[in-house]
């Protein structure tokens, strides 16, 4: 797998994707299910890169080395361990069904727009996990839980517009062991994929997939359910009287613990026939054979699968297949335990067939397939609408017409499709036939089109950025810009598509409630203009010669790829190297164009392993270390592979680079800006002013640091600064001399350093040694402070995740306080 050119200038374009994956919510975040024919044709196993995915936001970017564990709340012994110390452990491997509490739920979304998007009958998947129980690791490194511990509470370290994903189960269920709660950090032998969860996760079996919180950070045994926005505000059903958003949170409805959902319901699905597949008639003897799956929860049996062809009244047994538990986990691990356990595991779905002679299917005009579990449940035959749209297992349907065109046969007619590239499914069909049939002077008018302002797509192109935003949508054009700080899903969501037709992605999410709310941003409509181009490309040339002359453009441009050549490259350790490179002759007086505290997209093509192969690129986000007209420079350390860890492959690929050859940049990004005299400002925020600035940087995380110090040089009126700079040897303190030098020029009492090694160099040494912790933070974060307000105080944090996130932040906050840790740091 390589990455998918759709997540190109997203946060995710580190993450490697099948590009046959159906995206449900548009470019980002990545929502996907496989198509359901690929389903059916991985076989019981999926295989990884057609596993669906639910992501709320950005995947993080982790370090198996550096990843920490925090095990806190009603424990007995609260704890950080590590990955090894997990790794450590006796694992276990346990093939578990995973779904989308949302699977089917366009079904629904045609009887009555849901607040959720629109999954089709492919968001459910079954992989073997591998990992250790929940229950053993609370016990070895917690000591178990206290006595008034009812709930276990997990969250990951993604950032999503609401923070971090996390929710809660009961303690009873975590500590049991008939439930298998598993912490995983395998999946089909393989390390977890960045899009589940590596390096750890939570695995809840017979659960809706989202109790099951990737990329886990914390554990905290609690008296109460998980307080995180998610856990309360998703995965309810609630009763159909609840119709809209605002009357759930009117009414209380949200709070209410008896609709959360746990348990999986039961729920079949016919894979064979595909939508749109002709059934031949050439000999009505003939026999087809139908397939789906069927799965239930609670680690319930499925007891039968049944298909009908008559609405109901007669049903057919269909056959399935049911391997043990320990028989699938074969093939990626072992699954521990006792012969009677394993037998009793029933975490997975079956994988039905049924052989129906076609002179049965002629007669039919439907197919429909229900399932039961051993504790008598089954399905109903028509679906329950619910305001997020969970939970659907009403029979499913797949409509049979008699066709003479082109051969006789049956057309076949899923009820939705998510692939726009199909035909609709007979609901679809059915709605849009309503539509029209119902198109009547109670709904809004369209806009008139005779008097709507137009633009060409290259005009549009140009408002991209977050204080000038358009859209455009079925042609129209929209001015997005004054909903940007109030969008649910963050201003981010929207700027991603700015200047673009964004109609698909926008179908995929919304619903016909914002569809009406575009209409207050409405300024005109897109025409086509052959004459004029609407390339990026061609953004880059619309200076006119004499303005040119006047000022040289900076040699960034955000819209497009430039070149530059290696001239040189500096070995300052084994690992760490200072890259020079210099703009072409034609632009070699130009300034590179980078706002102080801004960085750039660096891009190399990848390796070939063959002449056939197609040439493939990685880029990686970098901030200079130094830069000036014609030239740039960047601090970059080489990760080179290590025991089974295989390196940075783009810091690999940058240090084979030769001097001479070229490398492709893009830029400026960035939310951070520091503008000078302690003034700076934030994304789609007004200037603000600071007096102290603590930095705390972790190894080649000192760049963004030195942009900032470097331009205190030229300040009038420097604010206070005080920079810790944590590395592991004295050899990695990159840039001390120039930093040194920095503070000489403007003084100590207005610039503190404090250094922090993993390794005292020498008995000289007088500055930290060993860990950041709480002493060097109280110590060293605001030295220079009199009692000024927090409000004229300003961390910026660069480093590692764990460093950030399990040291830096939590000591912050502990210090200064909560409400200062939420609004006064800034992580690059």
């Amino acid at each position: 797998m390589t990455v998918d050119p759709r997540d190109i200038n997203t946060p995710d374009e580190h993450v490697l994707r099948d590009p046959s994956m159906l995206r449900l919510t548009g470019k980002h975040p990545f929502n996907a299910e496989p198509q359901l024919k690929k389903l059916e044709q991985s076989g019981y196993v999926t295989p990884n890169q057609l596993h669906f995915v639910r992501n709320h936001g950005p995947v993080p970017q982790l370090n198996l080395d550096e990843h920490r564990l925090e095990i806190k709340g009603l424990v007995n012994n609260p704890i950080i361990i590590t990955m090894q110390d997990i790794l450590s452990m006796p694992s276990t491997t346990l093939p578990v069904t995973m779904v989308c509490a949302g699977n089917r739920r366009k079904e629904q979304n045609m009887v009555k727009q849901s607040i959720g998007f629109a999954w089709g009958s492919a968001g459910v998947s079954t992989a073997c996990w591998t990992g250790v129980y929940l229950r053993d690791v609370i016990n070895q490194f917690a000591g178990g839980l206290q006595e008034n511990a009812f709930y276990i509470c997990f969250e990951g370290s993604d950032n999503t517009s609401k923070g971090a994903y996390g929710t809660s189960v009961a303690a009873n269920r975590a500590m049991s062991d008939h439930y298998d709660i598993m912490l995983a950090y395998k999946m089909n032998g393989e390390d977890l994929p960045l899009d589940h969860g590596y390096p750890l996760r939570v695995i809840i079996p017979g659960c809706i997939g989202g109790r099951s919180v990737k990329w886990l950070k914390t554990i905290e045994a609690s008296e109460n359910e998980s307080q995180n926005p998610f856990h309360d505000n998703d995965n309810k059903v609630m009763p159909t009287q609840v119709k809209s958003p605002e009357q759930a949170t009117n009414e209380g409805w949200w709070k209410r613990p008896e609709y959360t959902l746990y348990d999986l319901n039961i729920n079949s699905c016919i894979t064979t026939p595909s939508h749109t597949d002709f059934i031949q008639l050439h000999n009505l003897q003939d026999t087809f054979t139908a397939r789906g799956y069927a799965y239930t929860g609670g680690n319930r049996k499925i007891t039968r699968v049944e298909v009908s062809l008559d609405g109901g009244k007669t049903w057919l047994l269909a056959h399935f297949t049911r391997p043990s538990a320990d028989e699938v986990a074969s093939q990626y691990g072992e699954m521990k335990g006792s012969n009677y356990y394993k037998k009793s595991r029933h975490w997975c779905w079956v994988l039905w067939h049924i052989d129906i002679e076609v002179a049965d299917l002629v007669r039919a005009e439907e197919m429909v397939v229900r399932a039961w579990d051993e504790s008598q449940n089954t399905q109903p035959e028509n679906l329950t609408w619910n305001l997020m749209g969970m939970m659907n297992n009403c029979w499913f349907r797949v409509k049979l017409t008699l066709t003479r065109e082109p051969t006789l046969s049956i057309y076949c007619e899923h009820p939705t499709t998510v692939d726009g590239k199909e035909a609709p499914g007979w609901m679809e069909r059915q709605l849009k036939q309503e539509s029209v049939t119902n198109t009547s002077s109670n709904g809004p008018s369209p806009p008139d089109k005779s008097v709507l302002t137009t633009y060409t797509m290259a005009e549009v192109e140009k408002h991209d950025s977050e204080t000038d935003c358009w859209i455009i949508v079925r042609d129209l054009v929209y001015d997005c810009t004054p909903f940007l700080k109030d969008h649910p899903g963050g201003a981010s969501s929207i700027l991603i598509t700015g200047g673009t037709d964004c109609t698909e992605e926008f179908d995929a999410i919304h619903s016909s409630k914002a569809h009406d709310m575009l209409r207050d941003y409405l300024i005109g409509q897109v025409v086509s203009n052959n004459d004029e181009e609407s390339s990026i490309a061609s953004l880059s040339t619309t200076v006119s010669v004499s303005e040119s002359q006047k000022k040289m453009p900076p040699f960034l441009n955000p819209k497009q790829w430039k070149q530059m050549v290696l001239d040189t490259k500096e070995y300052l350790s084994p690992s760490i190297r200072i890259f020079r490179f210099v703009f072409d002759e034609a632009t070699q007086q130009q300034d590179f164009g980078l706002p102080i505290g801004h960085h750039v997209y660096l891009k190399l093509p990848q390796e070939q392993t063959s002449r056939d192969a197609p040439v493939k690129t990685r880029m990686r986000a970098y901030t200079p270390s130094r830069c000036g007209p014609g030239f740039v420079e960047f601090l970059i350390k080489i990760y080179f592979p290590e025991g089974n860890t295989p390196g940075g492959a783009f810091t690999q690929l940058l240090d084979k680079l030769r001097v001479g050859e070229t490398i492709d940049v893009k830029g400026p990004l960035g939310e951070y800006e520091y503008q000078g005299e302690g003034n700076y400002s934030l994304m789609r925020q007004p200037s603000q002013h600071t007096k102290y600035i603590c930095m705390i940087a972790g190894g080649t995380g000192i760049t963004p640091m030195w942009q900032i110090i470097d331009a205190l040089r030229h300040d009038r009126e420097p604010p206070h600064v005080s920079l810790i700079y944590c590395v592991r040897t004295i050899q990695d303190l990159v840039l001390s001399k120039e930093i040194e030098q920095v503070q000489q020029m403007i003084g100590p009492k207005k610039f503190h350093i404090r250094y922090i090694l993993s390794q005292k160099p020498n008995d000289e040494w007088q500055q930290g040694v060993g860990r950041l912790n709480l002493k060097e933070l109280q110590d060293h974060m605001f030295p220079h402070e009199n009692d000024s307000s927090n409000e004229e105080k300003m961390v910026l944090l660069c480093g590692g995740q764990a460093m950030i996130d399990d040291c830096c932040k939590p000591l912050i906050s502990e210090i200064m306080g909560k409400l200062f840790a939420s609004n006064n740091i800034f992580v690059f």
